[in-house]
This record gives C-alpha cells, sequence and structure tokens, in this order.
C-alpha cells in the first residue's frame, strides 16, 4: 500500500504495530472539522490533527509525547480539568465537559471537548474532539456523562464529522456515501422500519466505503480490470471500515450493516460468504442502493447507466447478488418516479 501517515502516527504506529489505527489517525482525525487530541492513558499526546495545529499554533513535533492538560489549559483551570480527565479514565465512558484553553500565543479561548475512550488490544487511548461554542463567555470547567438523550446528538455529530472528514479525503467515494444513503432510506422508509434501526442505516450508509480510504489510490482509481490480487485489497474495504468505525464504541452498532453491505444474497459475497436472511436486512437494503448508485453515476472509465438500464443490469442478480422481494420493492419505486423525480 502506498497510503502516508504522518511522522507522530508512523511513530506511535510503529512503537504500537496498530496499522490501522494509524491509518485511522492520517485519513480521518486529520481533515476532522474540529481540534482532535488523542493521548494514551496517562494523558501524554500521540496525536493531534491540523484544525487543532491551527487553532492551537502548535506543531505535531511540538506537542508529542507531552500531557495534553499542561499544554492547552491555562494553569488557574488545570486542577479542574485534570479532575475530569480522571473521572473519565476511571469510569471509561463517553463524557462531555467544557473548558477554557490557552493557545501558544497565550490568547484564552474556550471549546467544548467529547472524550471518547478508545480501546485497542491492551492499550486505552483517549480522543477528545474539541469544537467551539456558540456561546464564548462560559470560563467554568463542567462535566457530565452523555446520557441518553444527548448520546443521539453526539452521535450523529460525530458521524457527520467522519463524513465530512472522508469528503476531504475522498471525494468522489463520499459523494458516492451521500447518494447510497438517500437511496437506501427510501427502501427503508418504504419496508417501514423504525425510525432508530433508519438512523443507523443512514450512519452506515455514509460510512460504508470508510474502509476505501486505505485501499491504494492506483488501485482503488484505475481505470482497467483488476488483477486477483488488487481485487483481494478492494475486498478488504469492508473490514477495514468496520476495523475503523469500532475505535468510537457507540458506533458499533452499525458494524454489521457496513460489513455486510458486500454479502451476496446466494452466499457468493464478501468478507464472510453469509447468504439470505442472516445478512442484516439493513445491509441487504444498502447492497441495492449502493449498485444502483454506482450504475447510474459517471464514472472516470464511462458514463452512468440510465436508471431504466440500472434495473435491467440489476435484474439479472435477483436472487444471486440481490435480496428478490427487497430489490422488486426498490424496482416498483423507481418505476413509480419517486426517485426519478427527485434525483435525475
Amino acid at each position: 500500500m502506498t497510503r502516508k501517515i504522518s511522522k507522530v502516527a508512523r511513530q506511535y504506529v510503529a512503537d504500537k504495530k496498530i496499522v490501522l489505527w494509524g491509518l485511522f489517525f492520517e485519513k480521518l482525525l486529520r481533515n476532522l472539522e474540529a481540534c482532535v487530541v488523542v493521548t494514551d492513558d496517562r494523558g501524554k499526546i500521540i496525536f493531534t490533527n491540523k484544525k487543532f495545529s491551527d487553532f492551537f499554533n502548535y506543531t505535531e513535533d511540538d506537542v508529542r509525547n507531552t500531557d495534553w492538560i499542561d499544554t492547552v489549559i491555562p494553569e488557574p483551570k488545570q486542577k479542574a480539568v485534570d479532575k475530569v480527565f480522571t473521572k473519565i479514565r476511571q469510569k471509561r465512558l463517553l463524557a462531555r465537559f467544557d473548558a477554557p484553553v490557552m493557545t501558544a500565543s497565550g490568547i484564552n479561548r474556550f471549546l467544548c471537548w467529547t472524550c471518547i475512550p478508545v480501546k485497542e488490544k491492551d492499550d486505552i487511548f483517549y480522543m477528545f474532539i474539541g469544537l467551539e461554542p456558540k456561546d464564548h463567555t462560559r470560563y467554568d470547567v463542567r462535566t457530565y456523562v452523555v446520557g441518553t438523550a444527548d448520546k443521539v446528538r453526539t452521535y450523529k455529530k460525530i458521524v457527520d464529522l467522519l463524513f465530512n472528514a472522508s469528503m476531504v479525503s475522498e471525494p468522489d467515494t463520499a459523494v458516492h456515501a451521500a447518494r447510497v444513503m438517500l437511496f437506501a432510506v427510501m427502501l427503508a422508509k418504504r419496508l417501514k422500519l423504525s425510525k432508530a434501526r433508519i438512523e443507523k442505516l443512514k450512519s452506515a450508509a455514509l460510512l460504508h466505503d470508510l474502509g476505501k480510504l486505505l485501499v491504494d489510490e492506483k488501485i482503488l482509481y484505475k481505470k482497467g480490470r483488476l488483477s486477483e490480487k488488487e481485487f483481494d485489497q478492494i475486498r478488504m474495504h469492508p473490514s477495514w471500515g468496520s476495523n475503523a468505525v469500532r475505535f468510537v464504541y457507540f458506533l458499533q452498532d452499525i458494524i454489521p450493516i457496513m460489513i455486510c453491505h458486500h454479502e451476496n444474497y446466494d452466499g457468493s459475497g464478501y468478507p464472510k460468504g453469509i447468504k439470505g436472511n442472516a445478512i442484516p436486512l439493513e445491509a441487504r437494503i444498502l447492497s441495492i442502493a449502493d449498485v444502483f448508485e454506482a450504475l447510474t453515476a459517471d464514472r472516470p472509465y464511462r458514463k452512468g447507466f440510465s436508471p431504466e438500464e440500472a434495473i435491467k443490469i440489476m435484474t439479472m442478480e435477483k436472487g444471486i447478488k440481490f435480496d428478490p422481494k427487497l430489490v422488486d420493492i426498490f424496482f416498483h419505486m423507481i418505476k413509480g418516479g419517486r426517485i426519478l423525480k427527485e434525483y435525475f
């Protein structure tokens, strides 16, 4: 693979041999439109992203292996923030807290932090995502564990941040994911899935090709036929994407959808080779939406097929790649004109 990761992430990966985590650093967190700090269990900084550097006027080399509280929290508030961090480490729960911060230039600002404990094998990390609040007048350190109601808002915010970061890294893949999400949700609503299941499907659809960020660009954008070795790497993207998402523990319920979106109804798909109703319903929906969008979108090597042509092509895979009942319902929706009017 030809992907390059930053010196800080590369050194950490060399030390810990956590390749996927290192690549996740570079391809997603680096482009997140929020200040990101990742620390080890002692609070020592192992990664910061571009937004952090711009906001605080520090480079990664400036802050690597420093205590994150000493680095960004003004001295009068360091004890209060240290108490917050101690609670987070003790309970290892998703938590949010507000805190004043100080840039390298000595300018006081304020960030609302979301802290996500991350477990990889025997190692514990803490991913802090900082956003400026609309109200810039608060300077008290406040903390709370994210409750059920706020967890939904936090969940959506993190998914949006990850998707927007993928848009920067691979815009074509992200545009594809956004359209797939729309088609998948339309089918899910026709099937009268619950609101909660539809929200999970939305998130899975937006992030379903996250693993392609780790595929060699020469393979991802190759115009000719892929060799078997090259296709083996493509086949890894559902697993790679799922492995990236599992670091964010409250996104783990979308993993079965993401990892199964290339499973075929007859069992000939990948990566597990499962078939029929053993494939999660949401993954069967996502598979239909994924292929329909891919067929109807323009590609560097061909112009997109018309919806009618896509139906003919997909009909040949009915009962093979696609759940026959679901794909019939989807075709009926297309022929009914709703999708044609809204998206073509």
